[in-house]
């Protein structure tokens, strides 16, 4: 039962952040949380405070405001106090020279009582360097940008 409403939680966030609405999942963090992205690029780094994080999907919308990702699986384990979520997706933009692309990923995120304690974000990070300079050569001045921490 517990995995069921978990599952239902997150599957609503990415449909949420699908819409372009993030204010689901900034509210649904704990006090003291990371929200940390691999590699070392426009979108990467490690944030523990809210208003940091919340310039981070400002600056992904502004990156890739068409993004949409598509849940490939949700693996669920642990209890309430502890609970740790494995979300395997494929994302889709169209960039602005008009590519349609694709990238994949894996978000693992720490839940203690139903509040995301740490959310880190793993995906092709060649192929996101390669998309960055595209955006970047665009006009997308945010693409080039050094990594939002703190």
């Amino acid at each position: 039962m517990y995995n069921t409403i978990v599952r239902a939680q997150v599957t609503k966030l990415f449909d949420e952040l699908n819409k372009g609405n993030y204010e689901p999942i900034l509210n649904g963090l704990a006090k003291d949380f990371e929200h940390w992205f691999v590699g070392n690029h426009a979108l990467s780094g490690r944030r523990n405070s809210l208003a940091v994080t919340r310039a981070w999907y400002e600056r992904l919308f502004k990156i890739f405001p068409n993004i949409h990702f598509d849940l490939c699986n949700i693996l669920i384990t642990g209890r309430p106090w502890n609970t740790l979520v494995a979300v395997e997706w494929t994302d889709h933009y169209t960039l602005l020279n008009g590519e349609k692309r694709t990238n994949c990923g894996v978000h693992l995120i720490r839940l203690c009582w139903g509040k995301g304690v740490s959310v880190r974000i793993y995906c092709d990070t060649h192929l996101l360097l390669e998309n960055l300079a595209i955006q970047e050569r665009g006009g997308i001045a945010d693409a080039a940008y050094e990594p939002l921490v703190g």
